[in-house]
Formats: C-alpha cells, structure tokens, sequence
C-alpha cells in the first residue's frame, strides 16, 4: 500500500506486490531466454538495444496499464504514455544492455512508479542471480530480508563507489575504491543493501533511476548533483537525460562525497573515439 499525503488529502494505492514480482519474474525469464543468443541493434554509436528489450517492455507495459488504468507510463524503447496522470510507471526493460550484449551478468530489469512525480515504487530485479531489491510499503526487501537500516551512513577503509565504467574519462573521484558494474539500477540496488556506499555516475534517464529513488528514500538517501541541488522530477522534463554528475546515497554520505568529486578540465579520450 502507498499513503501520500497531497493538500490535506490521504491519497491511498494498494499495489499488489507479488502479482508486479510475478510479471517482473516473466520479464526475466525473456532476458534469459535471449541472453547470448541476441544481436544487437543500436540506437547511436553507444546505446544498444535488443530484442529482449523491447519484448520485456511490451510485456511489463500491457501488464501495467491492464491492472492499472488511467495510469501514465515511460519506458526506455517506447516513449511515454499518458504522462500527464497522477501516477506514472517507468521502466527499463533492460538497464546495463551493453553488459546484456556482451555476456555480464549484472544488468537488471528496473520499474518504479511515480505519484505526483515523486517515486513512491521501486523494484529492482537481476535475473541471472534471481535477486530482488524492492520496497513493500515503508520498508525495502532484498531477497525477503528487510534492508531498511542497511544504506551507508559513514564509511571506512573498506568502503567502495560504484560508478560507470567510463567515469575516470570525464571526472575525478578522490576517493580509492571505485568499482563498475555496468547498470545503473543494479548500483543503487548494492547500494541500498550496503554492499556499496554509494553510486555517483552522469547520463541518466528518469527510468534508470525511479525504481532506486523510491528505494533509497526509505532509507535517508538521495539523489544530489554536484551542484548541491537535489534531483526532483516535479521540475524536470520527464524525458531528459541528466548530465551533471550526481551521487546517490545517504545524505551524510552524498554530503562528504560531493567535494571529493570534480569534472575533468580535459577529458581522456577513448582511443576509437
């Protein structure tokens, strides 16, 4: 169930749970069915997409909308539907496709939902590990484990990032352990159990990141750009990509990570750009 207060009114949503997870469990089984058997297309020289893309959406999309009418929809491969109603879905069928495509395992299948702009759903799934981050009211689960309390407040020597494979091209990160895991939505989910302190990255997508928005905001996190400003979606065109460098996390994390983290003056660039 989701409460959202808006103008004094209770605005009340009863989600079915295991019936998204059922329907988030087919999607994965369309992407293991395509994994490593799948050529891909591309959608400019750097983002491909596959037939287990549009497949998963096609599925999640008619899923949704038939249990959920009157509301709005964006997925990554079909564009918007409906964005103007209160509620909106958002899902990447696929998130980490080149990781899909070239045979790694961490890409995940994202959805989250959206009231009023502000993602109030999230589920994040890995199929190949049959892993599962998602929130269940007030609390988030992963794997039936409630990790509520387990998001990074502080950090050690062991601490690590998680970031795009690519960040070392366009910023500094003062910090020594950063690792890639090739999908955005898989980070937030190592993040919100603690595997990971937090997750800065650019380039994102509304649904790269809803589904680990609603996540993290159970648990103190937030999503901050190194200008300080907070990512909010009330003020943002739905479809626009954001390109200032962000970090996901708890607050106080984001709030000690963001000094420590500056554009690069001169770029490197890849040798077959």
């Amino acid at each position: 169930m989701i409460r959202k207060k808006q103008r004094g009114i209770i605005v009340t949503l009863v989600l079915d749970i295991p019936q998204i997870r059922d329907w988030v469990a087919e999607a994965g089984d369309i992407a293991r069915h395509y994994f490593k058997h799948t050529t891909p297309e591309w959608k400019g020289a750097a983002n491909p997409v596959t037939i287990a893309d549009r497949e998963i959406e096609r599925l999640l999309t008619g899923k949704i909308l038939s249990a959920y009418p009157g509301h709005g929809l964006i997925g990554e491969e079909y564009g918007v539907q409906a964005s103007d109603q209160d509620y909106l879905w958002a899902i990447d069928p696929i998130d980490g496709t080149r990781s899909y495509v070239e045979g790694l395992p961490s890409w995940s299948i994202s959805v989250g939902l959206l009231y009023r702009r502000v993602p109030v759903f999230g589920s994040i799934y890995m199929p190949l590990y049959d892993d599962w981050t998602y929130t269940d009211g007030d609390d988030v689960i992963s794997n039936d484990i409630s990790i509520r309390d387990c998001l990074k407040s502080a950090w050690n020597a062991d601490s690590y990032l998680l970031a795009r494979s690519d960040f070392n091209a366009w910023y500094d990160i003062r910090f020594t352990r950063v690792m890639a895991l090739g999908s955005t939505a898989s980070h937030l989910a190592y993040t919100a159990r603690g595997a990971a302190l937090a997750m800065v990255t650019h380039g994102s997508y509304l649904w790269d990141i809803a589904a680990g928005m609603a996540i993290l905001a159970r648990q103190g996190g937030e999503f901050r750009l190194l200008s300080g400003e907070l990512i909010d979606f009330t003020h943002r065109d739905l479809t626009q990509r954001i390109d200032e460098i962000y970090v996901a996390g708890h607050s106080q994390v984001v709030e000690r990570l963001l000094p420590l983290i500056q554009w690069r003056e001169r770029p490197y660039h890849h040798p077959a750009w």
